[in-house]
């Protein structure tokens, strides 16, 4: 049995018995999300992909006996992963909650106030913000020597459904508190300053720019709020909104 588990917001994968006993944890190329693993029980492989914030997706072959893994395809991306680096940080929440936060630049980057950072979030609807390439976010480490880091919220799915609620409907607050604490941290830690960092976020997390970006306008250079839920009191009352109150309510009540 292949067991797939999300830790920590990123997948570890491990090795089983029918009967439950523990054979060995399937090594990875580093931090990223990992999916496959299909096949027969009389197989003497599988495979699976690998991806990473800076690792374009690669097809590998698991040999279930040895627990060995090879390469079988890569994506054609003309880059270099060996320049870039994912860290993975903690940081406090406002009530003192621990939050997860992938924070990807080129090696070596100088740690002085002065980078020009985005930060990404969602926050909502149980999804959770697992590792995954994009080359427009490449785009932006290569062109300016920047940061990127995806802060994983309450309001997800990291961490079950216990995480999820404790970003819905009465508790929503605490999604913009993560997202405030996520920017304070890259602050402090001076891989940047308010004069250089941008938020961003689609949908639900469009709410999340124009909720902080209210709160806190002095934080933040630079707002993307994409197609963001921006009218709380009238957007069940419009195409799908109506199935988005599970997880905000709506005004009516």
């Amino acid at each position: 049995l292949i067991v797939s588990y999300l830790e920590d917001a990123q997948s570890t994968v491990k090795v089983f018995k029918p009967d439950g006993t523990a054979v060995r944890d399937v090594t990875l190329p580093g931090i990223g999300t990992a999916y496959g693993f299909g096949g027969r029980t009389d197989e003497p492989e599988t495979f699976y992909t690998f991806t990473g914030f800076t690792d374009p997706a690669t097809i590998f072959r698991y040999d279930v006996a040895t627990g060995v893994s090879k390469e079988w395809k890569s994506s054609n991306v003309d880059f270099e992963p060996t320049l870039f680096e994912t860290k993975q940080a903690f940081y406090e929440s406002k009530d003192g909650t621990r939050v997860p936060m992938f924070i990807m630049h080129k090696k070596g980057l100088t740690l002085d106030g002065s980078n020009p950072t985005v930060l990404y979030g969602y926050g909502g609807f149980n999804i959770s913000l697992t590792p995954s390439f994009s080359v427009s976010r490449l785009a932006f480490l290569l062109a300016y020597g920047g940061v990127v880091a995806v802060a994983n919220l309450r309001g997800g799915g990291e961490y079950g459904e216990e995480w999820h609620k404790d970003g819905s409907l009465l508790k929503k607050q605490n999604v913009f508190d993560d997202f405030i604490a996520a920017a304070e941290y890259l602050i402090d830690e001076d891989y940047t300053s308010k004069e250089k960092l941008a938020i961003r976020g689609g949908s639900n997390g469009g709410l999340l720019v124009g909720a902080t970006m209210t709160q806190r306008p002095d934080l933040f250079a630079v707002a993307l709020p994409a197609v963001g839920v921006l009218d709380m009191l009238r957007y069940h009352t419009f195409t799908a909104g109506a199935g988005w109150a599970y997880d905000y309510g709506t005004a009516e009540d």
